[in-house]
């Protein structure tokens, strides 16, 4: 297994020095109470990258969230950020609200985020989003550009910078690779963005392209085939383009376990997520057992999603509908928990999919529920990753049903966390989930078809402990082969060979 150890040594004996390039941030800062709290974020592609930003001590640049985490950074607006095993720097850019509007909320997640997720949203085209889209992935650009000296590795990750590689018009002796996290679409659908060939030029101008799965890799080379003038070798998966070569490679993205197993233990104290529980459902004795009595008392079917069109939550609550319609035995004996994080709600589609989700779930509790029990509990609030990763251990079954997903780290979690468990509970999987191409011992599903949801559903909840221990053991310990430094490891390496 790949360590942090290993990642370390590896870019210690190369000659680049390494910045790596998100929208999101690992490490977040808030004002409260007149004080300055750092916090790690509960989940998300900037959480998986940190641990690769401390093992290569790296120069972290991201877009600050809040005007306050000014107040921690020196007058270049960083900070270092890590522990005694390894840190690296966090250069905090900061927005206007305008700017933050049309490239955050516009431009990445109404035009670029429904076009490349299967969900039948239909992706929004405005102009004055675009401009805004490029104004601040130059600044990003910019930002980058000042840190460069010497032998570079710009490491450039996601949607929301599409355009920082072909806008840091590549310096002398700068590598340039970049992580695209979400899906990449069929060319049929991407072929009607109206900046299409700005987007693939950027991308063809980096040295080292990655996506989770084979078939976005095979999407990507598609499309450019159909778009440009450019020449691909299939078996290499090189692509030719303005003199300039492009390798492209899909790399899925792994969990730090040794972290994950770390945040994982017993409870000594009520924590958040147990409390807003125990208030919800008013249950006598709850406070001297914060977690034991919940679980004791129900099958817990347990789901972490952030408000988003694309995880699938109505389809799943209509399954969970339909679960208790074909097995009334299991009323008052099996209770659905879902934690909602709340996301981009200034955007009108995830209004509506917060409308839609609180009336289903209203809608099956009058059906179904009793005078002491309900079947579907939905918490719209954010909560620790240490906090979920317990209630992950305990839970008797995940329900993971994204209709489209780059990865989603989320399933990753849970088989962790229940590998520690002497009864672990199980995973139903979207098979439309990056994720499903590894844990192939889930109970893997087509959302859309909601009979065989419901029909998982039951399977996992009534599979005996053998079979569940066996499968969980299966998938955890693929994933500790591959981990996040294994694939922080081969993207790195990968990209350095192929620059040659």
């Amino acid at each position: 297994m790949f360590s942090f150890s290993d990642l370390k040594n590896f870019i210690n004996n190369q000659e680049y020095k390494l910045i790596l390039v998100s929208d999101g941030e690992p490490y977040a800062s808030e004002l409260k109470k007149g004080k300055i709290v750092h916090h790690v974020p509960a989940g998300g592609v900037a959480v998986t990258l940190d641990p690769v930003a401390r093992a290569t001590n790296a120069l972290y640049i991201a877009r600050a969230k809040k005007d306050e985490e000014k107040l921690v950074l020196d007058k270049n607006d960083k900070m270092i950020v890590g522990n005694t095993e390894g840190d690296y720097t966090l250069k905090r850019l900061f927005f206007s609200q305008q700017d933050t509007a049309d490239y955050y909320y516009g431009f990445s997640n109404q035009t670029l985020w429904p076009l490349c997720h299967v969900a039948f949203q239909e992706p929004q085209f405005h102009n004055e989003w675009y401009e805004g889209y490029k104004k601040v992935n130059q600044e990003f650009a910019s930002a980058v550009k000042a840190e460069i000296t010497g032998k570079t590795f710009v490491w450039v990750h996601d949607y929301q910078l599409a355009l920082v590689p072909s806008l840091l018009v590549k310096p002398k002796d700068t590598l340039i690779g970049m992580f695209w996290h979400i899906p990449w679409p069929t060319w049929e659908v991407f072929r009607i963005l109206p900046c299409k060939k700005d987007i693939l030029v950027s991308l063809l101008t980096c040295d080292f392209l990655a996506f989770h799965r084979g078939y976005q890799v095979r999407n990507f080379l598609d499309t450019v085939e159909r778009e440009l003038e450019a020449r691909i070798d299939q078996e290499t998966q090189k692509v030719y383009f303005n003199k300039h070569v492009t390798t492209v490679r899909n790399l899925p993205l792994g969990l730090d376990i040794d972290v994950v197993k770390s945040l994982v233990h017993k409870e000594e104290e009520e924590t958040p997520l147990a409390r807003t529980i125990r208030d919800r459902l008013g249950i006598e004795g709850a406070k001297e057992h914060p977690l034991d009595w919940y679980f004791k008392k129900y099958k817990v079917i347990f789901a972490v999603d952030r408000l988003d069109y694309t995880k699938g939550i109505p389809q799943r609550l209509q399954a969970l509908d339909k679960f208790f319609e074909k097995n009334p035995q299991d009323i008052g004996k099996v209770i659905y928990l879902g934690i909602i994080a709340p996301s981009r709600e200034l955007i009108p589609s995830y209004k509506k999919v917060k409308k839609e989700v609180k009336e289903l779930a209203s809608a099956i509790n009058a059906k179904y529920q009793t005078r002491e029990w309900k079947p579907i509990h939905q918490i719209y609030n954010l909560f620790t990753r240490e906090d979920v990763l317990n209630f992950y251990r305990k839970a008797d079954l995940c329900i993971v049903t994204p209709l489209d997903d780059g990865m989603n780290l989320v399933s990753k979690e849970f088989v962790v966390a229940s590998s520690l468990s002497s009864d672990p509970g199980m995973l139903v999987l979207s098979q439309f989930a990056g994720s499903a191409i590894d844990l192939t011992s889930a109970l893997i599903v087509n959302p859309y078809d909601i009979d065989k949801v419901a029909e998982a559903i039951k399977t996992g909840l009534e599979m005996s402990r053998d079979e569940k221990v066996k499968r969980i053991k299966q998938m955890a310990e693929m994933l500790e082969e591959n981990n996040v430094y294994e694939w922080g490891y081969n993207f790195l390496r990968n990209a350095i060979l192929s620059f040659g």
